[in-house]
């Protein structure tokens, strides 16, 4: 049985652990542009992490500055992060405001500190209501099956574009044009600001296959009650990161994301701090990038198996979690993971409990103190020292590999998701 381990070790203190005791229509062409300057730090790296000594993208678990962090102290080197803006100092915390690019520098207040003018660790997705408000939805969209739509998409790097060296297509899509499918809540009122759940599945089928008939992949809440969104991937999986895609810090998934946005944005009308993203497998996988990297735009997910990948894109805000983990599960195991392991080197990521834990992190939790989530969800334990608004549940199921959510008769997968993620107070 593999059980979740702390965050890191750093060298000045023993150490850090997290472990709780179909019709068819196209609605219009949206470009929206990669992210090909992305960098990321591995953790036991200064330049993400705190402290002294920089770790490299193969930085063992050990491997930190010496001047150490806790949860909510980082060590006088500060934090590196290039979570968002300019060249900004001191201000403690994570930044992400800024005209982006160059990293911020916090001080040595450190990650719980209150940043400069991006709002740190206590920032937030968008509030307010999508342009799409009052605008009737495209004729074709149906509140009783999802409905293919269209997306393209700009700026990519080279290598994901025909010609390149991670060029993938499937039918007319590529990497610049995919598919995405929406369902209407019941009753659909355009003058009324819904919830946004994206849904993705696990690997199979193809983006051809998605398009002829769209769904819904994997729901955290019921239907008719939220606009709900199925994601495609090219196939078999997502390229959220990894060794399909080389292990780049950029993906392609996330232009993707960005582009279903806009289109969503200006055609339906939804509250824009209730966006949401679930999935299990691959679609774990791509739950956990999307609330990284889109973390300024996706409130919260919902995540069956999967995991971060060691190297990925900047993230961006703290982001609520419900996580779900076979403990038995050894195509996307708990970890902590080496990145020299087997299944380090075929997944490119240090394991779920590490992913979980860099959540924990960037949501500014203090402590390791849990207390069970939910009576009706047992394997479940919930962060007591996380910010109300930013809430991380952890579900490590005893005795359950991968593809199975259910332990001891309980679903937990959507299961509580929509019961902790549907109910959250507004962000602070």
């Amino acid at each position: 049985m593999v059980k979740p381990l702390g965050l890191f070790v750093f060298t000045s203190i023993a150490c850090f652990s997290l472990t709780p005791g179909c019709g068819s229509t196209d609605s219009g062409s949206v470009s929206v542009g990669g992210g090909t300057s992305m960098t990321i730090p591995s953790p036991g790296g200064a330049s993400q992490f705190g402290g002294g000594a920089s770790g490299s993208a193969e930085a063992s678990l050990t491997a930190a500055g010496t001047a150490g962090m806790t949860s909510t102290t980082a060590g006088t080197a500060g934090i590196t992060s290039s979570i968002g803006g300019g060249s900004g100092t001191g201000g403690g915390g994570q930044s992400n405001g800024g005209g982006g690019g160059s990293a911020v520098v916090a001080g040595a207040g450190g990650m719980s500190g209150g940043a400069g003018a991006g709002g740190g660790v206590n920032g937030h997705v968008r509030i307010g209501m999508s342009a799409g408000c009052n605008k009737a939805p495209p004729a074709a969209d149906s509140t009783t099956k999802f409905v293919k739509h269209e997306v393209h998409m700009a700026g990519l790097d080279a290598v994901y574009l025909k010609g390149g060296k991670n060029y993938a297509s499937d039918g007319p899509y590529d990497y610049t044009f995919r598919p995405y499918g929406i369902q209407l809540p019941t009753n659909y009122d355009p003058s009324k600001r819904y919830a946004v759940t994206f849904g993705a599945g696990g690997c199979g089928g193809s983006a051809t296959n998605f398009a002829s008939h769209p769904d819904g992949s994997f729901q955290i809440a019921p239907q008719g009650t939220t606009l709900q969104v199925g994601l495609s991937y090219l196939g078999p999986c997502f390229n959220d990161g990894g060794p399909s895609i080389d292990n780049r810090v950029d993906t392609p998934d996330e232009p993707y994301f960005r582009a279903v946005m806009k289109d969503l944005e200006a055609n339906y009308c939804f509250d824009l701090s209730k966006v949401f993203v679930g999935g299990y497998s691959s679609g774990g996988w791509e739950s956990y990038l999307l609330g990284c990297a889109t973390a300024d735009l996706v409130r919260g997910i919902g995540a069956d198996e999967g995991g971060q990948r060691a190297m990925h894109p900047v993230c961006k805000n703290p982001v609520a979690a419900v996580l779900v983990a076979g403990e038995t599960d050894t195509e996307n195991p708990i970890g902590p993971l080496t990145l020299d392991s087997d299944a380090g080197k075929r997944l490119g990521s240090y394991g779920s409990g590490p992913s979980r834990d860099e959540i924990l992190m960037r949501n500014g939790c203090t402590g390791t103190a849990t207390v069970p989530a939910d009576a009706k969800y047992p394997a479940c334990v919930k962060y007591t020292g996380c910010p109300a608004a930013y809430p991380v549940i952890w579900c490590s199921l005893p005795n359950t590999g991968h593809n199975n959510s259910k332990y001891d008769n309980v679903e937990y997968s959507p299961g509580m998701m929509w019961d902790v993620l549907g109910a959250l107070p507004a962000p602070t």
